[in-house]
């Protein structure tokens, strides 16, 4: 007996991310999914993104290191909006039991390209009671600021093992681990490295190691605690060669509110440690410095609410009654504090807010 088959469809969505640190996202996706026989379905997919960030726009006036610049504002044309476009192609196929699938993937904006490619296979054991799924995923990226003269790379791999059991009719766990190797340039170009000592004041681009290992493992379990309901709870832990540690806990609520809604309660916390570089201020000229709040100490938060209503014919309101019709929502608060000042923004906590509007019919 063979796995089944992504269902066929295509999916629209409009999604939306604001935040305090002035950082606007919209970006609205399609997704369509398609058999070709039996055994084998594509899926393709675009998205168009607008991005606007106050980091941009902040006066950079970089000297002494290799790649100064002579644009002292967000970007050649005076204007740090912009815009990104990406595609994707995959196919999936089934071999008897055994499920592989392969995606490209290709991104390009203003100022960033990215080409990636991902495979994964999912091989069922003991009566489809476990499920071992191994990954790989590549992408080569370019970077190349308008506020620099340069263009550098970044090449990431990733492998990535799960194994799912199912314990009992109501319990199902997955094991996950992965590791991922970056090559390259692993900032975004438009940070700047502010050395203050007493009156001296300069500003340099920050400089990180070109090689990072990472490493992930954990477990999720989905308890069945009712014939409609389901909770989920997760635990992953991180490490990597910079020596940022990090914790995550994750918990989910799925319920069936009638035959045709379903709703979606999140939360995630996560804590993480600094890389063994970063500082708060620097004082002198250091072979390694950084600012970028990922690399910081400190936590996050977020909570989301989300549903699905999939169409019913005995629904008086026009569209909701067409079956080949399921309507999707979310709205999503994020926090973030970090253990020292944005180096931007110079505050310690971002808030943002996500929210995501789209349908998806059956074809």
């Amino acid at each position: 007996m063979t796995q089944e088959l992504p269902e066929e469809e295509i999916q629209v969505n409009f999604n939306s991310y604001f935040d305090n640190f002035r950082l606007n996202v919209i970006y609205p996706t399609i997704n369509v999914t398609k058999s070709l026989d039996k055994n084998t379905s594509v899926t393709g997919s675009y998205l168009v993104d607008a991005i606007s960030s106050a980091s941009m726009k902040t006066k950079f006036q970089v000297d002494g290191i290799t790649s100064a610049t002579t644009n002292k504002y967000g970007g050649a044309d005076d204007t740090p909006d912009e815009l990104r476009h990406q595609v994707s192609l995959g196919v999936t196929r089934n071999f008897s039991d055994v499920t592989v699938s392969a995606n490209g993937m290709y991104s390009t904006e203003h100022d960033y390209s990215s080409r990636t490619f991902t495979a994964n296979i999912s091989i069922p054991f003991a009566k489809k009671n476990t499920v071992l799924q191994l990954g790989y995923a590549g992408n080569f990226d370019k970077i190349f600021p308008q506020t620099r003269t340069w263009t550098k790379d970044r090449t990431t791999n990733s492998f990535n093992f799960g194994l799912t059991q199912i314990l009992s009719k109501k319990i199902v766990t997955q094991l996950d681990f992965s590791l991922t190797n970056v090559d390259g340039y692993m900032l975004d170009g438009y940070q700047v490295v502010r050395i203050v000592n007493g009156f001296f004041l300069k500003t340099l681009e920050p400089v990180t190691p070109e090689k990072r290992i990472r490493k992930a493992a954990g477990i999720r379990t989905n308890f069945g605690i009712s014939r409609l309901s389901t909770i989920l709870l997760g635990y992953r832990y991180y490490w990597d060669t910079w020596d940022i540690r990090s914790h995550t806990a994750e918990a989910q609520f799925k319920t069936h509110l009638t035959e045709n809604l379903n709703m979606i309660f999140s939360y995630r916390q996560y804590i993480q440690t600094r890389a063994y570089f970063f500082k708060e201020i620097y004082t002198e000229v250091e072979p390694l410095m950084a600012v970028d709040s990922k690399l910081n100490s400190g936590y996050t938060n977020d909570v989301s609410l989300g549903f699905s209503y999939k169409g019913n014919k005995e629904n008086r309101i026009p569209v909701l009654n067409n079956e080949k019709l399921t309507f999707l929502g979310s709205i999503g608060f994020y926090h973030r504090h970090t253990d020292s000042p944005d180096w931007a923004m110079r505050m310690n906590d971002l808030y943002a807010y996500l929210i995501s509007l789209g349908f998806k019919i059956s074809i």
